[in-house]
């Protein structure tokens, strides 16, 4: 059984326009909406073998407050998954080790949306700013993971939790 966990990043700052879209940080909400989300999921998930995060500001400041309430075995950021497609996200998912169980995206739309709506049966039109997904896949390599064996445990967001 594999778990996948996709964490779309808090809301960010378009406050200072010199800022590349890359190096924009959270905004107030997204400050507030990261440690709210990561506080419910850490209720479900004590420990999650891999954190796969894109290496923009947004989602490495995202990062923090699910380092602050999960145990990670290993955490990487990855240019790769800054702005990346649905297709490109997959293709790093099944090349995972087979050593992890789970791991949690923190990436981007669209390609987080549409992600979920390739491997499950959701037809979600967007998953918001900090909202996220817990995917279950009934079976024992990464490479297989499709939407035939696949289960929606959770999708959250944060404004259903304030």
């Amino acid at each position: 059984m594999k778990k996948l966990i996709i964490v779309r990043h808090s809301k960010s700052s378009w406050k200072d326009f010199s800022l590349s879209d890359f190096n924009r940080p959270l905004n107030k909400r997204g400050k507030t909406d990261g440690p709210i989300m990561s506080k419910y999921l850490s209720k479900q998930i004590k420990k999650i073998d891999i954190m796969h995060c894109s290496s923009s500001v947004r989602t490495v400041e995202t990062s923090k407050f699910f380092k602050y309430e999960i145990s990670f075995g290993k955490i990487f950021y990855d240019d790769k998954l800054y702005h990346s497609s649905s297709n490109l996200i997959l293709k790093l998912v099944k090349d995972y080790s087979e050593q992890f169980s789970s791991s949690l995206i923190l990436a981007h739309n669209p390609g987080l949306t549409n992600l979920i709506n390739n491997l499950t049966n959701a037809n979600l039109e967007n998953l918001p700013t900090t909202g996220l997904a817990i995917i279950e896949f009934n079976c024992r390599h990464w490479k297989d993971i499709c939407a035939e064996n696949s289960t929606i445990i959770d999708i959250k967001f944060p404004k259903q939790l304030k």
